[in-house]
């Protein structure tokens, strides 16, 4: 088999490959036999039908359309090799006609990761920003973890709900069917409802506020045809409704035994644990700052790199976006995409527009980082992957051992999981590069709760 390069353009690579005859002689017997040996044709054994029953049975276009399938895939992978190709999408194939006793040529096309061309990392000069933690912060944040662990209490209040209330509710829920009839689900169950809560559905809010203790309400809404609970996908779900009593929170004082209980006897003292709050802000003030460092580092080079961004690849970015924001909302309200635009009064064209700019931002990102690796013998070990995938395992409460399965039987999760490590070591790399200057903090920013 012989190569021959056509033409290089930007990030499109024509190669020409040629079968001389006596290779395309030898791979059509050899699909003569493997037919002969898989064929059931009455009156023949398998591996003893005669190419002529073959040729009759499969014709002889047939029969070169099965050689281009099984030489084809082995001549590609050949050239990817011999050229070094790194490829972003399948590649066009257009084989000429095959016949016996002459050359079988294929002209095959090939998108390739562009070429990227980066600054010296040392010239850059990247911002840090420097977080302090003040008396203010660390009180806000005691503040915080005193009213999680609050608790309800009833207020035997009379007066109307409103929409910032907690409310004590008995419930019976149904599943009504298309045909209107309904069967019980649950009955007489107690529960709080926070009216107050960002993904509380607005039929219940509607249903709720401006009652009473003592009066009653019924909240119907449908059940998403793709939900995960199959019984009543498609359905609808009625629920109704006792009005039990308005609650209120009652928030712990800071005393040494509020403190003991908080953090189940690790500190004793109420200044214990002032200082511990200040340390936890602190540390989380400075991984904060890191996190500028890095983003600052990177996007800088970014900005000062220059590539010529592939749209097959800023289609699958904005492709990969939608799809998880899609997600996202339908978990978080229930609502379709286009119910979401509709209700929202989003701009369907500025959506799209911002849509490609930042696909093509996180593109243009991952390919400068990807340049910098290889530039810089960056790449990432077994030993690094298994603890990634243990980690990615325990942090989302799943089993170590059907996690590790479940990535090693997934090409694409695996080769994800193995990038975001070496994405990660090459931005580390490149903060020990560059200039670093430290900035203060702007006064709408703050490091993260502790």
């Amino acid at each position: 088999m012989k190569t021959e390069l056509v033409s290089q353009e930007k990030n499109i690579v024509v190669v020409k490959t040629v079968f001389e005859a006596a290779e395309v002689d030898k791979a059509i017997e050899k699909t003569y036999k493997n037919l002969s040996q898989k064929a059931n044709i009455k009156g023949f054994r398998k591996g003893h039908v005669p190419k002529k029953t073959i040729e009759l049975y499969f014709g002889k276009k047939g029969i070169y359309a099965e050689t281009m399938e099984n030489v084809l895939p082995e001549a590609i992978d050949k050239v990817i090799e011999e050229y070094e190709l790194k490829l972003i999408s399948e590649p066009d194939i257009k084989p000429a006609e095959m016949e016996e006793g002459t050359p079988f040529e294929v002209t095959l096309t090939f998108e390739v990761s562009p070429e990227v061309t980066f600054p010296e990392i040392t010239a850059i000069e990247a911002e840090k920003t420097v977080y302090t933690v003040s008396d203010e912060m660390v009180e806000e944040n005691i503040v915080r973890l005193l009213e999680a662990h609050s608790e309800l209490a009833p207020t035997y209040e009379e007066r109307e709900l409103s929409k910032e209330d907690y409310v004590s509710v008995k419930y019976t829920s149904n599943v009504v069917e298309e045909d209107g009839s309904s069967s019980e689900v649950e009955k007489d169950q107690k529960t709080e409802i926070n009216l107050a809560q960002e993904n509380m559905r607005q039929e219940v809010i509607d249903a709720i506020v401006g009652k009473k203790p003592g009066d009653t309400a019924v909240v119907e809404f449908p059940v998403e045809k793709d939900s995960e609970n199959k019984d009543f996908a498609g359905k609808a779900m009625r629920y109704d409704i006792e009005i039990l009593g308005i609650m209120a929170k009652k928030t712990p004082e800071l005393t040494d035994e509020t403190v003991l209980t908080i953090t189940q006897s690790k500190h004793k003292t109420v200044d214990e644990f002032r200082t511990e709050v200040r340390n936890q802000l602190m540390a989380s003030a400075e991984r904060q700052s890191e996190e500028t460092l890095k983003d600052s580092a990177v996007s800088k080079i970014t900005e000062a790199s220059e590539v010529e961004v592939p749209q097959t690849l800023v289609d699958r970015q904005k492709q990969a976006i939608r799809a998880e924001q899609e997600d996202r909302i339908k978990r978080e309200s229930g609502l379709s995409f286009e119910d979401f635009f509709a209700q929202s009064g989003m701009d369907k064209e500025k959506y799209e527009t911002e849509l490609t700019e930042a696909s093509q931002r996180v593109v243009k990102r991952a390919l400068v980082l990807e340049a910098i690796a290889e530039a810089n013998d960056i790449e990432w070990t077994p030993e690094e992957l298994e603890a990634e995938i243990k980690h990615i395992a325990i942090a989302s409460r799943i089993d170590p051992k059907k996690f590790h399965d479940y990535v090693y039987s997934n090409r694409d999760r695996l080769f994800e999981i193995a990038e975001k490590i070496r994405n990660r070591k090459t931005v580390d790399f490149i903060v020990t590069k560059v200039k670093v200057t430290e900035v203060e903090e702007k006064k709408e920013e703050a490091p993260a709760e502790a």
